[in-house]
């Protein structure tokens, strides 16, 4: 355990300096890797001499990236979420579907470490609240997967959208949680926030690192750790209405070239984070890249890292120095 910024800081206020720190575990292991991106994992085979980590959609899947020296985090959002009209919801057969897919984990050479075998842990999903999840099943899904691999035995992740603030939060569906809580049987919580008007000298320290300390760490327990999700994508469509550009494509990749150098720099002297993986390596022609919103779906074109000459650049060095952390 040493001092790290986060959870109790507020009770040890009478004490000084030390109101500002708590004990935690520090993360030993710094990951790296990618979101796929629309054209799904397998376009991320030119990233793999320089990343560890992979998200896999199936067991057969982080198979083959163990093939390459990666750990995966295996989706079990088919196992615990659905669809509805009301937007996310609990699956009414959860449990024997994590069960099925926990057993298949075995097989396939899943350990009760998360340091051996071909999968390190499991991804429950993305922005999950956000999607109108509710927070209480949310923490059933988190808690299950726990029950199935205790702490040690398995990591589990979700990112969200950085819905804590000052104010009351809402979800998609404009349904309020003041309720929301990270669930305990996590290990590692993200959250993903982006800019998009161009390079911004000490962006990521004030608007990233200031949102994850003020609001998540004090929300963490010391055995949690912090999972940093940065922007990579560009878009040929960042205008206003009026056609004046924000920022166009090559403004883009210098923003976020430059970003990369903060964020590696934030996670190699903060012992809470423990992994980085950039949105996004191919693409995403469904996502609003730039400052037009849906229903504006002309304007939908994030273009990934892959096509981004001076962020792919940065990414590749980086992921290879946090390696080096380890």
């Amino acid at each position: 355990l040493i001092l790290c910024p986060g959870a109790g800081a507020r009770m040890l206020v009478r004490f000084g300096v030390l109101a500002l720190f708590v004990l935690c575990t520090p993360a030993t292991t710094k990951y790296f890797g990618y979101y796929a991106g629309h054209d799904g994992e397998k376009t991320l085979e030119p990233t793999f001499k320089y990343s560890n980590l992979y998200q896999a959609n199936s067991i057969a899947d982080a198979l083959e990236a163990s093939k390459s020296g990666l750990k995966s985090l295996l989706s079990v959002y088919g196992d615990l979420w659905k669809h509805t009209k009301q937007g996310l919801e609990l699956n009414p057969d959860y449990e024997r579907l994590l069960h099925a897919t926990a057993d298949a984990a075995k097989q396939a050479g899943m350990t009760n470490s998360t340091h051996n075998g071909p999968i390190l842990g499991f991804n429950l999903g993305d922005e999950l609240v956000w999607n109108c999840l509710a927070p209480v099943n949310l923490t059933r899904g988190s808690d299950a997967v726990r029950k199935l691999f205790p702490r040690g035995e398995a990591i589990i992740w979700y990112n969200e959208a950085a819905i804590f603030s000052d104010r009351q939060h809402y979800d998609h569906c404009r349904k309020p949680h003041p309720d929301y809580k990270i669930p305990r049987s996590l290990d590692w919580f993200s959250v993903d926030i982006y800019h998009m008007d161009g390079l911004v000298e000490g962006w990521v320290d004030k608007y990233v690192r200031g949102y994850y300390e003020k609001y998540l760490y004090p929300n963490m327990t010391k055995d949690q750790h912090a999972f940093l999700v940065p922007g990579a994508f560009g878009s040929k469509v960042n205008h206003y209405p009026n056609g004046t550009y924000v920022c166009d494509n090559h403004c883009y990749d210098v923003m976020c070239a430059h970003d990369a150098t903060d964020f590696f720099n934030w996670a190699k002297n903060d012992a809470r984070v423990v992994a980085v993986m950039p949105w996004n390596w191919s693409g995403c022609p469904g996502c609003n890249g730039s400052r037009w919103t849906p229903p504006h779906t002309c304007c939908m074109d994030e273009i990934g890292a892959m096509n981004q000459p001076l962020t792919r650049k940065a990414w590749a060095a980086i992921g290879k120095k946090l390696q080096k952390l380890q």
